[in-house]
């Protein structure tokens, strides 16, 4: 996806990719409760992020947004509206 593309996707769809890159990105798949995830190797939906940092403690939680912080920059790229209140990863 070039640049341009990725600032005319819309704000949901770019959180949506996000998830789904992140997860792809620490292969969360192999130990993903949803056999899709495991039987595609890779992430099918960009929920199971969010699914697996609820299951981890407090300290894991805060290592694992440390290591995807530079990536949620990315959903800032473009955005004009549509984004505030929306949980950064």
């Amino acid at each position: 996806m070039t640049y341009t593309e990725w600032r005319r996707t819309p704000f949901r769809t770019r959180h949506r990719l996000l998830g789904a890159w992140i997860n792809d990105h620490f292969r969360v798949w192999r130990t993903c409760a949803d056999a899709r995830c495991r039987r595609a190797r890779g992430c099918q939906d960009y929920e199971c992020y969010w699914r697996r940092l609820d299951a981890l403690s407090f300290e894991e939680q805060i290592r694992v947004r440390k290591a995807a912080e530079p990536l949620a920059k990315l959903l800032w790229i473009g955005s004009s509206k549509g984004s505030e209140g929306r949980p950064r990863y």
